[in-house]
């Protein structure tokens, strides 16, 4: 009885309404469809970048911190091997008294360093800094027994809660003759501001929760405050791990040792910062599925009523000849075409509508195109403000680098050769880098000049120019024939330059260094090749090679900013061709670049 009744319900509704209804019904499942299975797949796309941003970005934060605490050890150890230092200690503080003095103070580096002493080896303090700000009470016995701190050598100590407020000790051992007479005892605080987390965040482009740990568990905390108890267990490090925090959000965490240190770094993700682009295309979907099914009512009454109103009127008039009506003729005014000129009529309607829907679209585009492009002004105006920003410190500390190398290199000694001439390559670096992010985020806005490239004399221009500063002789180069192609020369350039100097810096290490510059015809493209026999890779790495910042070797081992073969990509892509590499640990990489002939 119930079918019956919606069968005669529908069947009751006219044409003009059931259009209508269709075409809503057939939006809306259309825009759910769409919207879930899009959500689904997104979501899932984002949370495997999201592990993989997040194990990358705890090993890079790990590495860095290493790196400081090995820096302070350094620093540590040079001040602990002074000979007034040794001196003062074997006096038990009545000799050097005030060299000893001076060069502790200088190990405050900043306000964080809070307490430096200098201890016997009865572990009785003879001398403490005139820059110490706090006394801190701590069982140095156990301090010295648990970091195990022999000859030479120094060691960040775990974290310690004193008073609500968070230190590590650096010891470090004062010997003469290699055998321990005292120690140098620097206490640092860990205090962050929630708003200097919140710059780091920004900096960084991520928003998670971060944790130091002591490696036996003995205490947390979130670089601003020491934690009651951990926010979750860690069973293995270079391990993910799912939990849910005390606000019942879902977390995603990687812990990872800190080198030279008895520390943890633990990073957060929570489901919801990473789902925050996703959530905002959910939120357009409806938007847009709302705007379409409100238009195709409206589309779809319309269509239908210019439809059925001729019909209705034929059937009018139809009824009423049929009752024997005469006198009710049939409108000649309406009906003054056939059936094809009413069809005409219709398409003729339809167009219009199509056209009035179109200049409105084009409308929106060039509202769109030109929100966009003061977005592109904002973004090349915010680039060059940071690059200028970031160049004007940078320019700072290799200039004054360079004036206490010229000034006082007589005095700084083999140590401090060594650490101003890192200070002044690693700002080099940090330029090249600038300039290196900058070209390539003005790519895109750069239009392809095509014309017809001899690739075998600028393949040869392109070795000549890296040749100029290095050893000729050393590199075997081998250039094949290689057709001409029809491409934008300063960026096919751009290409060859930054292969081939790969090629020469991975095989540079080599005794016989073989490098050798190829192509492969095929019916619609021709493959290009830089081909060495350096240091290659591991292929299980191979899709990391054009990401920015992706390397797979160590600065120690070869320099460079990870930027160029990112441009590369770019290039060849913005070319319509492809590029992809093979390679071999030790037996050298080929490099492979396509361009279309037409």
């Amino acid at each position: 009885m119930r079918t019956k009744t919606d069968h005669f319900l529908f069947s009751r509704l006219s044409i003009q309404q059931r259009l209508p209804l269709l075409i809503c019904t057939l939006l809306l499942a259309s825009v759910i469809i769409y919207g879930f299975a899009n959500y689904y797949s997104l979501k899932k796309a984002t949370l495997i970048i999201g592990k993989e941003r997040l194990n990358s970005f705890v090993v890079e934060l790990a590495s860095s911190l290493g790196t400081s605490a090995q820096s302070i050890i350094k620093i540590v150890n040079t001040t602990a091997a002074q000979k007034t230092v040794v001196e003062c200690l074997k006096s038990d503080g009545k000799k050097f008294r005030k060299e000893t003095i001076d060069a502790l103070d200088k190990l405050h580096r900043d306000s964080t360093w809070v307490l430096v002493e200098l201890l016997n080896k009865n572990l009785v303090p003879i001398i403490r800094s005139d820059k110490s700000t706090v006394n801190l009470k701590v069982n140095i016995k156990d301090l010295i027994s648990y970091t195990k701190v022999g000859p030479d050598s120094s060691k960040v100590g775990k974290i310690y809660n004193i008073k609500g407020l968070v230190y590590h000790p650096v010891i470090t051992a004062v010997t003469n003759q290699k055998h321990i007479i005292g120690y140098i005892v620097s206490w640092i605080s860990i205090h962050e501001t929630p708003k200097s987390m919140e710059q780091f965040y920004q900096l960084v482009g991520i928003t998670a929760d971060i944790y130091i740990e002591n490696t036996d568990g003995s205490l947390w905390t979130n670089l601003i405050d020491p934690l009651s108890k951990s926010p979750f267990k860690i069973k293995k490090t270079n391990e993910l791990i799912e939990f849910t925090n005390t606000d019942g959000r879902w977390m995603i965490a990687r812990a990872q040792y800190i080198p030279h240190t008895y520390w943890l770094v633990v990073v957060a993700f929570s489901e919801q910062n990473m789902l925050n682009g996703v959530n905002s295309f959910v939120k357009w979907i409806v938007l847009i599925g709302i705007v379409l099914m409100a238009i195709g009512i409206l589309a779809a009454w319309v269509m239908s009523r210019n439809i059925t109103k001729p019909l209705n009127q034929l059937m009018a008039a139809a009824m009423a000849i049929a009752q024997g009506n005469y006198s009710s003729p049939v409108p000649i005014d309406e009906f003054k075409y056939d059936e094809l000129g009413k069809l005409a009529n219709a398409f003729n309607i339809m167009i219009s509508e199509i056209y009035l829907a179109h200049h409105e679209l084009e409308n929106k585009v060039e509202e769109r195109t030109a929100q966009l492009e003061n977005v592109n002004k904002e973004l090349e105006a915010f680039s060059y403000s940071v690059s200028h920003d970031l160049r004007t410190p940078l320019r700072a500390i290799s200039g004054y680098s360079i004036m206490l190398k010229e000034d006082y290199e007589a005095e700084l000694g083999t140590e401090g050769k060594r650490i101003i001439h890192n200070i002044i390559t690693n700002a080099k670096m940090m330029g090249q880098l600038i300039d290196d992010l900058l070209s390539f985020s003005r790519l895109g806005k750069k239009e392809l000049v095509r014309t017809q490239i001899d690739m075998q004399l600028l393949a040869k221009n392109v070795v000549n120019e890296l040749l100029q500063s290095g050893p000729e002789d050393k590199y075997n180069f081998n250039i094949d024939l290689l057709p001409p192609i029809k491409a934008d020369q300063v960026m096919i350039k751009q290409v060859l330059l930054n292969l081939v100097n790969n090629a020469i810096k991975y095989s540079s290490k080599k005794t016989d260094p073989k490098i050798v510059i190829g192509s492969i015809e095929k019916e619609t493209k021709t493959i290009y090749y830089v081909k060495d026999n350096g240091a290659g890779f591991d292929m299980a790495y191979a899709n990391k090679l054009f990401g920015v910042f992706q390397r797979l070797h160590s600065q120690e081992e070869f320099e460079g900013s990870g930027v160029g073969l990112a441009l590369v990509k770019r290039i060849i892509e913005k070319h319509k061709g492809e590029i992809w590499a093979e390679g071999i640990e030790n037996e050298g990489a080929t490099f492979y670049f396509s361009l279309p002939k037409t």
